[in-house]
């Protein structure tokens, strides 16, 4: 009988069960490190939303301190002007707070009231939209707010064009309800990208300067009235016919007092005021109907950096006739 040798059989095996451990080990520890990593991005996720919270309960404190101050607000003042910027644990947190009431809100068309109406038209005019690109805009915006199925005449659209929507667009109802967000506008018909573009619903820069151009339009849960403290150009100029821009350039001159000197802001302190300035300008008669000095509805937006989490969010603000603040939207990833 022929015997074959065993040498080495016993170190193979030894090694085989070391190779198997080591692969095993090393498994077990690339898992391990990578729910230790998931951990930590959800702790630095929860904690960064905290943080932006905690900014929402700083801007409504700040609010009920500037309306205790005073009933006016204009971009002048420290809510505005003093961005918080501040070292957290394990990160950082910076947070702006911007006035929606000086912009022209979309929702105030739903009364179809001619004030509001007219002015939407002016603006779009500064924005340099066509006669047919203004004409179905208006129509089927006013379309998407009403809350009946009858269209606007040749350029409307109700619930029977969104439903015969054809492939690789899939069918849905007009909204027939108040806008939430200006992202909605991409559902409307006629609200191309272009279009988006030119009304500065998407950030546009100045070919010149290379800024951003200030936004335009909101959408705001009721019927707002304009700060003309605090309003865009193109928006006073939007206010009448007879502003023209040496008229809005003396306005926002006037407003802006004597800050780039050192010295104070010279804000309209009443409606009464905006047309008393006006007339010593020579222009009366101007409509100021949905006019006003003061603000209920701010945007703060709040971008808070944990280790490797990062957290935008944009709270829309409502401060009642008493100071007090609560938020009505909320939103996150948006800035």
């Amino acid at each position: 009988m022929t015997y074959f040798p065993q040498k080495g059989i016993a170190l193979i095996t030894a090694l085989l069960i070391v190779a198997l451990a080591s692969t095993a080990a090393v498994s077990i520890t690339s898992q391990l490190q990578l729910e230790i990593r998931r951990n930590s991005n959800i702790l630095h996720h929860d904690q960064a939303y905290i943080y932006a919270l905690a900014a929402e309960d700083f801007a409504r404190y700040g609010l009920k301190l500037d309306y205790d101050n005073n009933k006016t607000d204009h971009l002048d003042e420290l809510w505005h002007t003093i961005p918080v910027a501040e070292e957290v644990e394990g990160g950082t947190l910076l947070a702006t707070l911007d006035d929606k009431q000086g912009l022209f809100n979309l929702n105030n068309l739903a009364n179809k009231r001619p004030i509001d109406q007219q002015r939407f038209q002016r603006l779009l005019s500064i924005l340099e939209l066509d006669a047919s690109e203004k004409q179905t805009i208006t129509a089927t915006l006013t379309d998407w707010l009403d809350s009946d199925q009858i269209s606007e005449l040749g350029y409307g659209a109700e619930d029977d064009y969104y439903q015969g929507l054809a492939e690789p667009q899939r069918p849905y109802l007009a909204g027939n309800r108040l806008l939430s967000e200006l992202s909605e506008l991409r559902l409307i018909k006629g609200f191309s990208k272009e279009i988006l573009q030119k009304l500065r619903i998407t950030t546009q820069l100045d070919t010149e300067t290379g800024e951003a151009l200030p936004a335009i339009f909101t959408v705001l849960p009721e019927y707002t009235a304009i700060n003309i403290n605090t309003a865009p150009a193109e928006v006073i100029k939007s206010l009448d016919n007879k502003m023209t821009d040496e008229i809005v350039n003396n306005i926002i001159s006037k407003r802006r007092g004597k800050v780039d000197e050192g010295g104070a802001a010279e804000p309209f302190g009443s409606v009464g005021d905006f047309n008393n300035y006006l007339q010593s300008l020579s222009v009366n008669d101007v409509a100021t109907e949905a006019v006003t000095v003061a603000t209920s509805y701010f945007s703060l937006k709040a971008k808070t950096t944990i280790g490797q989490s990062q957290m935008n969010l944009q709270s829309i603000l409502h401060r009642n006739d008493t100071g007090i603040s609560t938020v009505v939207r909320r939103s996150q990833g948006v800035i």
